[in-house]
């Protein structure tokens, strides 16, 4: 069972590729205002490393579901979701974004 609270581990690939944000807890409409500057800040000293949230280990929200679609598009962010959560699927990667807009 995952605790209410939202705790949040910045974790960094060792071949220094990609930046994973990890959320463990509830993920809600007001604690996605505090994850965003994370996602935010991770991204600006990154400097141009690939993104993802990984919140697999998390409860969302379904308003909060809504609300990470819009972003992860918007800021081509990926984010990782737990694979029984069957009314919800995992928002598109980059990787996968970019084909997309180059084909």
């Amino acid at each position: 069972m995952t605790s209410d609270k939202l705790s949040v581990v910045v974790r960094v690939d060792v071949d220094g590729e990609q930046i994973q944000i990890a959320a463990t807890g509830r993920v809600t409409t007001s604690s996605l205002q505090g994850l965003y500057p994370v996602v935010q800040r991770t991204k600006s000293l990154g400097s141009g490393l690939d993104v993802e949230m990984d919140l697999s280990e998390a409860t969302v929200d379904a308003d909060a579901m809504d609300e990470l679609q819009i972003y992860s598009e918007l800021y081509e962010v990926p984010v990782r979701l737990a694979a029984e959560a069957a009314n919800v699927t995992a928002l598109p990667t980059r990787a996968a974004h970019l084909a997309t807009a180059a084909a």
